[in-house]
C-alpha cells in the first residue's frame, strides 16, 4: 500500500475526528495478538496453541470493492490450530484464497510462525514481516516479497504479461523522521500490487508460492514479532529495544504504531529537502496487526 504525506496545517480536526478505530486484543504470558483497524479494516491477526505447537498468524488484505473484507472474514472463520496441523495447509490456503470465481483486484499477505521446543517454522507470502529476537538481538527476519525483492522480480519477468512501474513509498527512519523511498507497482494478468507475491488476485501473484524456513531453537530468551506493514512502516531501528521487550505484547506495539500514524514527522524526500511538522493524512493511515510470542 502506498502512503502520502502532507503539511499538518492542511488537516482539520473534523477529518481527524471522523475516523474511528477498532481494536481486538488477545494476550497470554507467551503469545499475543492485536489489531487496530482503520478505514479499510483489512488486517487480521491471531495466536494460539495446540498440544504439538504454538502459532502466530498475521495477514494484511488489500483491494477495494464490496467484498474487500473477503479474506478477513475467511480467516476469522478458520480453526487455526486444526488448520495448521494439516501438512497440506499451504496448498489448501492458496486454493481458498485464489478462487477463480472471485472478483478481481483483491488479495492478501499471509505470515505464519509455528513454534515447537525444537524449532520455529516460518511460512510467508507477501510483505508482513516476521522477526525473531534472541537474548536481545535480532537473529532472523523474513525476506519479504515486496517491491525490493529483486530475486522475485527477475523470476516474474519470465511470465507473460509482467510489467513493473516505478513509484514512491515512505518508511520511518527514526521515531520522528519519515523518509521517502523508491517503490514499484507490479502487474500480472491484469492485476496489480506493490508486492511480488500475494494470495488472491485470482492466482496472479501466487505462482511463486509460499516460502518456508525452519530456524533451530536453542537455549535462550526469544521474542518473535509478526506485523503487517502498517506496523513496520512506522517503526525504525531506534524502536528495536521497545519491540523486543517481553513486557510489550501485541496490544502495546499496535497502539504505539497507531500513535505514529497520527503524529507529526520530519519528512526527508531523499533529494536534499527536509520539511518539519508533516502529517500523514488520516485517509492514508494504515490498519495495524501484530502477533508476538516469547519464552
Amino acid at each position: 500500500m502506498l502512503h502520502y504525506i502532507t503539511h499538518q496545517h492542511t488537516l482539520t480536526m473534523a477529518s481527524l475526528a471522523a475516523t474511528a478505530t477498532e481494536t481486538k486484543v488477545t494476550t497470554t504470558n507467551k503469545f499475543s495478538h492485536d489489531i487496530i483497524q482503520h478505514i479499510s479494516k483489512q488486517d487480521f491477526a491471531t495466536s494460539g496453541a495446540t498440544p504439538d505447537f504454538e502459532y502466530l498468524v498475521v495477514a494484511d488484505s488489500h483491494g477495494r470493492g464490496f467484498n474487500k473484507d473477503y479474506y478477513t472474514k475467511m480467516f476469522k472463520s478458520l480453526s487455526w490450530g486444526v488448520f495448521l496441523a494439516d501438512e497440506t495447509w499451504r496448498e489448501r490456503l492458496i486454493k481458498l484464497c485464489d478462487n477463480a470465481n472471485m472478483s478481481r483486484l483483491i488479495g492478501t499477505t499471509f505470515t505464519c510462525v509455528k513454534i515447537t521446543p525444537e524449532h520455529f517454522e516460518v511460512t510467508w507470502i507477501g510483505d508482513s514481516s516476521a522477526k525473531i529476537f534472541k537474548d536481545g538481538n535480532l537473529v532472523w527476519i523474513t525476506k519479504d516479497h515486496d517491491y525490493d525483492n529483486e530475486e522475485d522480480i527477475e523470476k516474474l519477468k519470465q511470465f507473460e504479461g509482467f510489467a513493473c512501474k516505478d513509484g514512491w513509498d515512505i518508511q520511518a527512519t527514526s521515531h520522528t523522521r519519515m523518509t521517502s523511498k523508491k517503490s514499484k507497482t507490479i502487474k500480472m494478468k491484469g492485476e496489480s500490487t506493490n508486492m511480488t507475491r500475494s494470495l488472491g488476485h485470482r492466482g496472479a501473484f501466487s505462482a511463486l508460492g509460499f516460502e518456508t524456513v525452519i530456524i533451530p531453537r536453542d537455549e535462550g530468551t526469544y521474542k518473535i514479532v509478526v506485523g503487517s506493514d502498517g506496523f513496520w512502516q512506522v517503526m525504525s531501528e531506534e524502536d528495536i529495544p521497545f519491540i523486543l521487550d517481553k513486557e510489550n505484547p501485541a496490544e502495546i506495539l499496535t497502539r504505539a504504531a497507531r500513535n505514529r500514524w497520527e503524529q507529526p514527522w520530519e519528512h526527508d524526500d531523499t533529494m536534499g529537502h527536509i520539511t518539519k511538522n508533516i502529517k500523514i493524512p488520516s485517509h492514508n493511515w494504515d490498519d495495524v496487526a501484530v502477533a508476538t510470542w516469547s519464552n
